[in-house]
């Protein structure tokens, strides 16, 4: 105690000396913004969901609030994000695109190489459904507006082909490094390929598949598609070419709200910048009757799929055996689930093993005191709550972030995208499970169990380091991002970095890739093979000469 005591003291007394040390001491202060002027700002998402925008909109909050005149450019639906950001503008270019039907583009989804590609088309397809108008609002807000830089979403090639247009430098932001200088041999930076993000565990054939076939399948199942998009832009006066985002977005920097655990750690390009997670810390609070329902009881199980991925009928299904088989076993005593979009996927009714029949109706209109199914709620404040002991997820990292700050175990329900491969590094990091669309209950039942259960404190000790990990790093991502930011705003030249830019970028393959210097050594191992090769054959023919000569002699004495 009394040693505890000396420690206090001796804290004070330092904390006093700092103190007097500081009284008269200046401060230096930022003056760049006083001597170009704060910057007219413009962050353009038309199509992703909140993941995609709510994080950029923090930093757009903290921009606005030093001084810039930022423009959130969305589509109807989304505008209600920006009301959370009272220091950016929010204004709508139109209806966005209508993403309901998605069930019936994911409920044949097998995971096959070919399922993710014409996935992918559809996705495309969702893209690019306003392309035109799109991009004539952002050229015209762009233009009108005297914006500086632009911030795009990955999804949103109107934003950056309206910005090369107009030679306005951009930023893009991404929840996932996809571009090559956020990549590495061993990392499937591909949406194709991101089932697993590494080829750690792959074998030699999927790597080879991955390597050298599946771009070929790419080609040739999106070809079309991307030729369309081309002839459109095209039609629009844009000089459109086919290439990938790397690189288009190859001289601009990448915002990336990931971090090291969340994303398999790789080197990054000097254009790439993780600022995550970015967690918003304000959230909608519990409505009474889900605060009623969480506070009576202790062990529940939380389900939501987000905005686009919608369980069908068969997966909804195991998921509501596998809950209601372990409210009867008594591991949950309740599940809470977020339908969105799959309201009209229910079954009429569940039987579980112990032949007991559940009216799923029920559920929706709260007569079944154990299971709820409503639309939508309040996801941060579910997983905050202590109730909520597991989150059934469809694997999308925001999702993830928000279950690892409130400390919530994991099963992840992954449809495509990022999501197979997030599902791997939950599995792997101990974090919690997956539950696959082919598994049967019983084995719905047991993983259910086993993360629930936790026997050996594993899970848990794993969810309380990815938890510090969550709140250390959420801390001064805004500040980071908007700082980032205004370093692009007030250093760019022409929409270059040249701070940034890496030797290679100024420098030929050859070079950058010391293929020159692996190419003269190779001359100069030919070189000295060749050198030694003649002497070895100019020693040996001597050898032989002389050998031959004292043949001879010898025979020649011999005869004699």
């Amino acid at each position: 105690m009394i040693k505890y005591i000396k420690n206090a003291v001796l804290l004070l007394a330092a904390s006093l000396i700092l103190q007097q040390a500081s009284v008269g001491a200046a401060e230096l202060e930022p003056t760049f913004q006083q001597k170009h002027a704060s910057k007219n700002i413009a962050f353009f998402a038309p199509f992703g969901g909140a993941s995609h925008m709510n994080w950029v909109l923090s930093i757009g909050n903290e921009l606005g609030m030093r001084g810039h005149n930022i423009t959130f450019l969305t589509v109807d639906e989304f505008t209600k994000l920006g009301r959370s950001s009272p220091y950016v503008n929010t204004m709508s270019v139109g209806q966005g695109v209508d993403v309901s039907g998605t069930a019936q583009y994911t409920k044949d989804l097998k995971g096959t190489t070919i399922d993710t590609i014409k996935f992918m088309g559809k996705g495309f397809e969702y893209m690019y459904a306003n392309f035109e108008r799109d991009f004539k609002a952002a050229k015209e807000f762009f233009e009108s507006n005297n914006i500086d830089l632009a911030i795009c979403d990955h999804f949103s090639d109107a934003c950056y082909t309206a910005a090369d247009l107009l030679h306005i430098p951009y930023v893009v932001t991404s929840t996932l490094s996809i571009t090559n200088d956020g990549g590495a041999t061993y990392i499937n930076n591909k949406l194709t390929t991101m089932t697993d993000f590494t080829t750690e565990f792959q074998p030699f054939a999927t790597r080879f598949v991955g390597k050298f076939f599946v771009p070929m399948m790419e080609l040739y199942y999106l070809l079309p598609t991307l030729n369309q998009v081309t002839d459109r832009k095209r039609a629009l006066g844009i000089p459109a070419k086919m290439q990938e985002p790397s690189e288009t977005w190859k001289n601009s920097l990448k915002l990336i709200n990931s971090l090291n655990g969340f994303s398999a750690p790789r080197p990054l390009g000097p254009l790439v910048e993780y600022v995550g997670p970015i967690i918003s810390k304000t959230y909608q609070p519990l409505t009474e009757d889900l605060k009623e329902y969480l506070d009576s009881h202790e062990r529940v199980a939380y389900v939501a799929f987000g905005q686009m991925a919608t369980p069908v009928e068969k997966d909804i299904y195991l998921i509501l055996s596998g809950l209601l088989e372990s409210i009867e076993q008594g591991r949950l005593d309740g599940f809470l689930w977020a339908s969105v979009h799959a309201a009209g996927y229910f079954p009429d009714t569940i039987t579980t093993s112990s032949n007991t029949t559940y009216n799923v109706q029920d559920m929706f209109n709260q007569r079944n005191p154990h299971a709820r199914v409503i639309k939508w709620a309040p996801q941060t404040a579910v997983l905050q709550h202590p109730s909520t002991r597991l989150f059934v997820s469809h694997g999308g990292l925001g999702s993830w972030y928000e279950s690892m700050y409130s400390g919530t175990r994991m099963v992840m329900f992954p449809f495509f995208g990022d999501q197979p491969g997030n599902a791997l590094l939950i599995e792997r990091g101990k974090l919690g499970g997956i539950l696959k669309n082919d598994f049967t209950v019983p084995q719905a039942v047991e993983l259910l169990r086993r993360i629930l259960d936790d026997e050996d404190g594993e899970i848990a000790k794993n969810v309380d380091k990815y938890q510090a990990l969550v709140q250390i790093h959420s801390r001064h991502g805004v500040a980071k991002g908007a700082d980032l930011i205004e370093e692009v705003a007030y250093t760019h030249e022409d929409g270059l970095l040249k701070h940034r830019q890496s030797a290679d970028q100024r420098m030929g393959y050859v070079k950058s890739h010391d293929l020159d210097l692996y190419g003269a050594l190779l001359v100069v191992v030919g070189l000295g093979l060749w050198f030694t090769t003649a002497i070895v054959k100019h020693v040996a023919l001597h050898l032989k000469s002389t050998s031959t000569e004292k043949t001879q002699y010898y025979r020649q004495h011999i005869h004699d």
